[in-house]
C-alpha cells in the first residue's frame, strides 16, 4: 500500500472524467494526452510521464467504453424509432441508420473511450509513488539524466 502522501495532490473522479471528455491526460490535464492524432499514440503523457496503458487490461477496458457507448446510442435510435413510427416501423432505412452508427461512432469516439477508460482506471488503482517517479523521470529531458 503506498503512503497517504503520494496521492495528495491525487485529481478526484469527476475532474478526471471532464479532463478525458476533453481528450486530455486525466492526471495532469495536458491536452492532447497520449494522442499525436486521432489514432496516433504516444506511449506517455508528455506532460506527467505517466502510460496510457499502465495495466495489461487497458485495451479491453477500453474497448469495452467504446462497445457501450455505442450499443447504447443504438438501443436508443431503435427504442425512437419504434415509438416514433408505430405500429408501422420502416425497417430499411432504421437498419441503415443503425449500421451507419455501429460503423462511425466507435472510430469517432476512440479517443475519448481511451482517455475515459484511463480516467477510471487511475481512479480505482491511482499510479504507485515507484510509477510516480519513473513517470517523472520519463518527462525529464535525456541530457539532464545521464552523467556528463
Amino acid at each position: 500500500m503506498p503512503h497517504a502522501s503520494v496521492h495528495r495532490n491525487r485529481p478526484g473522479f469527476p475532474t478526471m472524467v471532464g479532463r478525458a471528455l476533453l481528450r486530455r491526460c486525466p492526471w495532469c490535464a495536458r491536452p492532447g494526452a497520449w494522442f499525436t492524432g486521432w489514432f496516433a499514440r504516444q506511449d506517455r503523457c508528455p506532460g506527467c510521464g505517466l502510460r496510457w496503458a499502465r495495466s495489461p487490461g487497458f485495451i479491453t477496458g477500453s474497448m469495452t467504453v467504446n462497445i457501450i457507448a455505442t450499443f447504447g446510442l443504438m438501443t436508443a435510435v431503435m427504442v425512437t424509432a419504434f415509438v416514433a413510427t408505430l405500429p408501422d416501423l420502416p425497417v430499411g432505412p432504421v437498419v441503415g441508420v443503425l449500421i451507419a452508427i455501429a460503423i462511425i461512432v466507435p472510430v469517432a469516439i476512440y479517443p475519448l473511450t481511451c482517455t475515459l477508460w484511463a480516467a477510471v482506471e487511475l481512479a480505482m488503482r491511482p499510479p504507485e509513488a515507484i510509477e510516480l517517479a519513473d513517470a517523472l523521470l520519463a518527462t525529464v529531458p535525456s541530457a539532464a539524466v545521464t552523467d556528463p
